[in-house]
């Protein structure tokens, strides 16, 4: 089970990171709305690599999780704080309080030597509302069906891998349950293929408004 799943997870990975070279290959230009995910793509590219190695060569890595748990927060926030029409101004002071904390727990309360299992309950607590907030809003107030609609996929994405890593953190927070390590690299598998399928869409997207433009 450990090897077909992180087999999947490197193909998911690849799958992901390969999205992006259509864009390059038709000289496709990317909007700003997408370049935030781009970036994460890169990172997520580059803490796989990271995690591989460090795994290989049994290296003990719990301080980059401190690392990139926090980046991961601020770039899933404003990923799904981009699409909010509503309540922007409140999303944002909860967001601000959230990823102060989380800041403040990885940086200095926890040590690199263990890992800041709170701050991770919250962040992803906080964002799977977040999401299920924006998830609720694509599907039903939208011009266009949500299945079309890019958005929803990476929104789709951000709420498997947020809940189940907040139930994962939760239940060990609160009642020192350790759930099996392949719930929570499904959730990741899951979110990298939601993802792929969203930058392939919008990939489709932007090239029927390039010919359409010519």
């Amino acid at each position: 089970m450990r090897y077909f799943l992180r087999s999947l997870g490197l193909i998911s990975h690849s799958m992901l990171f390969l999205s992006l070279f259509p864009f390059l290959v038709k000289k496709i230009e990317i909007g700003k709305e997408k370049k935030i995910l781009v970036f994460f793509i890169a990172l997520a590219s580059v803490s796989e690599i990271f995690s591989r190695t460090t795994t290989w060569f049994k290296i003990i890595n719990i301080g980059a999780a401190h690392v990139y748990f926090s980046v991961e927060f601020f770039f899933f926030f404003f990923i799904l704080y981009q699409w909010e029409n509503r309540f922007k101004k409140y999303w944002m002071i909860s967001g601000a309080i959230i990823g102060s904390y989380v800041l403040i727990d990885n940086f200095i309360i926890t040590p690199f030597s263990r890992f800041a299992v709170f701050s991770a309950s919250l962040q992803n607590l906080f964002l799977f509302l977040f999401a299920a907030h924006l998830i609720i809003e694509i599907t039903t107030k939208n011009f266009i069906p949500f299945y079309r609609d890019d958005r929803f996929y990476i929104a789709a994405g951000i709420f498997v891998y947020s809940s189940i890593t907040a139930l994962m953190f939760l239940l060990y927070n609160f009642f020192s349950v350790l759930l099996p390590f392949y719930i929570g690299y499904l959730s990741i598998i899951c979110m990298n293929f939601f993802f792929t399928y969203s930058t392939v869409l919008y990939f489709r997207q932007r090239k029927m408004l390039a010919e359409a433009l010519k």
